[in-house]
């Protein structure tokens, strides 16, 4: 293979391309399946007689996970850029497999009252912590890896395991509720789809912790240990660049957990679907995502990186609105999956986008920490906040539309963030050292 940085053969290339992939597969799964299960969690662990404030509480609790992430970015970032990758990617995955076994085996409301919720957020915030390193690590783990001419493609295979991660989190959501009585899913169904996630999480550590570390950490030497700590050098010299990667990642992060996250729950409430159907259409809908995934990143590789990013955020504006008034006027399965796939043309490639800009932004003694910074803000302050944020404007509004116009806002500030903070020469650029 042509073009790969200094000391990578091929075939290291592809393990890390594999290991990286299957890493972020599981680790995104166990952060999605909580979504996934909203509707039984608000059930379990906040008996209510007002179903949607039950389902507020377990959306706020998905936010309240997110708090940390800045934390965990801060800490995981100064692991992987003092001390390697591959570290902070392995410990990271532990604590989100534990975190993930520890949701299955939580008593309910009934059992223990209060303290119910209260281990939940608890797992809720060792779940934060962790994915606060995953996809920005992976991610760079694998560009630094890459061929010079495949950094979009490569990005965007990355990118594949997260739609495929959400994908698994639908499945196994629309298996158990096509398996089960809805007293046996609410019962003790649920946890099962937290349980798996313990023999798949210690295969993934295994593979985690034979990989190769990045060719361009290498190449800093003992100097990676030397001089400030990362977090300072990047505030210091890399704020412009973490500003933009703040709102891209914002209304990024917006767009996929509102297609994600809390779509199975609106279909229910707002489509009127069954809970199979939901998932259902909802699975079929992320599976489409995957060819948009792969065409963004063949673009990125041979377009100007400025033009692909506005092109791609100004597409998730325009298509928001008209993805939920199909799925709203038509209320069927078959408009479900229209309308979403409608929305996920150009969410797919977001991330890719973004993660190359991070490549191209930042040097290496920096670059995780200067990605997973921004990263982890845009998440907690947008990203895990937008089913919340959905759910309450339609219920404020009446609208079935409010989400795609939440989508609609958030996207148009990304756009113009690309257009304006995003110069020509950045999107052009070598990568630096």
């Amino acid at each position: 293979m042509r073009d790969l940085p200094a000391g990578v053969r091929s075939g290291d290339y592809r393990k890390v391309m594999v290991a990286g992939s299957i890493g972020t597969l599981i680790e995104v799964y166990d952060l999605l399946i909580y979504g996934y299960l909203a509707t039984i969690l608000a059930q379990r662990f906040f008996p209510s007689a007002d179903p949607t404030a039950g389902l507020l509480a377990t959306f706020a609790i998905l936010a309240m996970g997110s708090v940390v992430r800045p934390i965990g970015a801060v800490l995981f970032g100064h692991v992987g850029d003092r001390f390697g990758r591959r570290p902070a990617l392995a410990s990271s995955l532990l604590l989100m497999t534990a975190a993930t076994v520890g949701f299955g085996l939580l008593p309910s409301y009934a059992m223990v009252g209060l303290l119910a919720p209260v281990l939940l957020v608890l797992c809720r915030l060792v779940q934060g912590l962790s994915a606060s390193a995953e996809l920005p690590g992976a991610m760079l783990l694998m560009l630094e890896h890459a061929p010079a001419n495949r950094r979009g493609l490569t990005a965007s295979i990355n990118n594949l395991a997260v739609v495929l991660a959400t994908a698994c989190a639908a499945l196994v959501s629309l298996v158990l509720a096509g398996l089960l009585s809805p007293g046996q899913l609410a019962g003790w169904g649920w946890r099962v789809a937290f349980l798996i996630a313990a023999p798949i999480g210690l295969v993934g550590l295994y593979v985690r912790t034979r990989l190769l570390d990045s060719p361009a950490f290498v190449a800093l030497g003992e100097s990676a240990r030397q001089g400030r700590v990362p977090l300072a050098r990047a505030l210091g010299t890399a704020k412009r660049g973490m500003l933009l990667l703040v709102v891209w990642f914002g209304a990024q992060n917006v767009a996929g957990y509102t297609l994600s996250v809390a779509m199975p729950s609106y279909l229910v409430r707002e489509a009127g679907l069954a809970p199979a159907e939901a998932y259902a259409a909802n699975l079929i809908g992320v599976l489409a995502s995957l060819g948009f995934a792969l065409l963004g990143g063949y673009l990125i590789d041979r377009l100007p990186l400025r033009a692909v990013a506005i092109t791609v955020m100004a597409g998730i504006a325009v298509t928001a609105v008209p993805g939920f008034l199909i799925i709203t006027s038509f209320r069927t399965p078959g408009a479900a999956v229209i309308g979403q796939v409608l929305c996920s043309i150009f969410v797919g490639p977001a991330y890719s986008v973004g993660a190359v800009l991070a490549m191209t932004l930042f040097p290496a003694g920096i670059r995780f920490t200067a990605f997973a910074v921004p990263t982890s803000i845009a998440i907690a302050l947008f990203g895990s906040t937008a089913p919340l944020v959905s759910t309450w404007l339609s219920a404020v509004t009446h609208s079935p539309l409010a989400p795609g116009c939440y989508l609609l806002v958030v996207a148009t500030a990304g756009t113009l963030a690309a257009a304006v903070g995003l110069r020509r020469r950045d999107a052009t650029a070598e990568l630096p050292r």
